[in-house]
C-alpha cells in the first residue's frame, strides 16, 4: 500500500518506522525534510499547512491512504479536503479537532456534560484574570487557550507569583487563559482511538519531569481496567456524542490529562494525538497491525474489528535525557527503541516488570551518560526512592 504520512515531528518518523517493521511492502511517504532513513520512507518536502499541494501529491501518486499527524494540517482542515475528494485519511475534522485545540472550549464542554474537571475561569482581560485569582484558594493552575504550539500550563502557590505568570501568557499574544483549581493526585495520561461511533483504549502513560530528564511509564498501574471503563462511559463517549451534534464525527486518537483517585478521575486537558514522547512508549508495546487498525478507523469499521487493542503483556519504560548529557556510544545486548529529537535522546525499555525495564535501561545509561550526571541521578532515585 500506498502511504503518507503528514507531519515532520517524532511520531510521524516513529510511526513510519513501526509501519515499515511490521509490513516491508508499504511504500512510505512523509512530510519531512528529514532523509536519515531512505530504507524507511521517501521524504517529499510539502508544507504541513499546505493542504492543496498534499492534496495533489496524494492525486498524482496514487497514495491510498494518509495519516495526518501533524496539528498544523488537521487544524487548517485536512480532513475536510481528502472529504470532498473522497480519499481515505486517518485525522479528525477541523470543526471537530477544536475541543482539543483550545482549552476554553474543553473546558465548556467538559462543564456542559458535566464531566469531572477541577472548578476553572476562563478570561480574555488580564485584570479580571487577576481579581479572580485575589479570590482564589492556592495553590492554582494558569493555562493558555490555543494549544497549536504548546501547552502553557503552570502551577503557582502565591498571588504574586500567579499574577506574574498570567501577565506573562497575555504577551505571548495569547487572548484568553484558563484559571483552575490545582488537584493534589496523580496525574495520568490516556489515549484512545476512535472512528466516531466507537472507541477503544491504547495506553495510559505516567510521566514525571526531572530538570535533566523525564521519564515515562507505559501503561500505569494507576489505570484499571475499572477506570478505562468509567473514562469510555462517562467521558469519551458523551464528548464524541457532543461533537456530532454540530459537526462531523471525531476520527483519530483523543487524549485525556487526567487526575487519578482510584478508579474516579477528572479530566485537566484533551489532546488531539499523542503528547510528549507518550507514543514511543506506546509502539514499544503494540501487537496489532498498525495499518489495518487506523485503516479500519477511518474507514468507520472500528467497532466492527476490534474489541480491544492488542499489546504486549509488559511494561514499557522511556527515558527523555538533553542530549548534551551523552558522554559516548555503546553497543548493548539488550533490544531498546531509540529516538532523538531537537534537544533530547528518548530510548525505551521493554519488560514483564516496570523494576526490570528501568533497571536495564539505567544500567544502559550508565555506560553512555556523562560519570559525574549519571552519579547525581542515581543519587536522586535513592533519595526520592523513585526506583520500582
Amino acid at each position: 500500500m500506498k502511504i503518507l504520512i503528514v507531519g515532520s515531528d517524532l511520531n510521524s518518523l516513529l510511526l513510519a518506522k513501526l509501519i515499515k517493521t511490521q509490513n516491508q511492502n508499504h511504500d512510505i511517504y512523509v512530510t519531512t525534510a528529514d532523509n536519515s532513513s531512505p530504507e524507511t520512507y521517501t521524504a517529499i518536502r510539502i508544507r504541513e499547512n499546505d493542504i492543496h499541494s498534499i492534496v495533489e501529491f496524494v492525486k498524482y501518486n496514487g497514495i491510498e491512504f494518509t495519516i495526518a499527524f501533524s496539528q498544523i494540517s488537521i487544524i487548517n482542515g485536512i480532513a475536510d479536503a481528502f472529504k470532498k475528494e473522497e480519499f481515505f485519511i486517518f485525522a479528525p475534522y477541523s470543526e471537530a479537532a477544536r475541543i482539543t485545540f483550545f482549552n476554553s472550549i474543553a473546558k465548556k464542554i467538559l462543564y456542559k456534560l458535566k464531566i469531572p474537571t477541577p472548578k476553572f475561569g476562563i478570561f480574555d482581560r488580564e485584570n479580571l484574570a487577576i481579581d479572580y485569582i485575589r479570590r482564589s484558594n492556592f495553590p492554582i493552575v494558569v493555562a493558555n487557550d490555543f494549544t497549536l504550539m504548546g501547552r502553557e500550563s503552570e502551577k503557582f502557590a502565591s498571588f504574586s507569583k500567579a499574577r506574574v505568570g498570567i501577565q506573562k501568557i497575555f504577551e505571548s499574544a495569547n487572548q484568553r487563559i484558563v484559571i483552575e483549581n490545582y488537584i493534589d493526585a496523580p496525574t495520568v495520561y490516556v489515549y484512545f482511538i476512535t472512528d466516531g461511533y466507537s472507541a477503544l483504549p491504547l495506553v495510559s502513560v505516567e510521566r514525571t519531569e526531572e530538570e535533566k530528564y523525564s521519564t515515562l511509564i507505559a501503561p500505569s498501574q494507576k489505570v484499571s481496567d475499572n477506570l478505562y471503563v468509567n473514562l469510555l462511559r462517562n467521558a469519551i463517549y458523551p464528548i464524541l456524542d457532543d461533537i456530532t451534534k454540530y459537526t462531523d464525527n471525531y476520527v483519530g486518537i483523543i487524549g485525556l490529562k487526567i487526575k487519578v483517585n482510584r478508579d474516579n478521575f477528572l479530566v485537566e486537558e484533551i489532546y488531539n494525538g499523542f503528547q510528549h514522547y507518550d507514543f514511543q512508549a506506546f509502539l514499544s508495546l503494540v501487537q496489532e497491525d498498525t495499518v489495518n487498525v487506523l485503516f479500519d478507523t477511518a474507514n468507520g469499521g472500528l467497532g466492527d474489528g476490534y474489541n480491544y487493542m492488542k499489546l504486549k503483556d509488559a511494561f514499557s519504560y522511556t527515558v527523555a535525557i538533553n542530549k548534551l548529557l551523552i558522554d559516548k556510544t555503546e553497543s548493548f545486548e539488550e533490544d531498546f527503541i531509540e529516538s532523538e529529537d531537537e534537544n533530547n535522546f528518548i530510548v525505551t525499555s521493554v519488560s514483564a516488570t516496570i523494576t526490570n525495564a528501568q533497571n536495564t535501561l539505567w544500567e544502559y545509561l550508565g555506560m553512555i551518560l556523562q560519570e559525574d550526571v549519571y552519579n547525581q541521578i542515581i543519587e536522586k532515585f535513592e533519595e526520592k526512592e523513585l526506583v520500582y
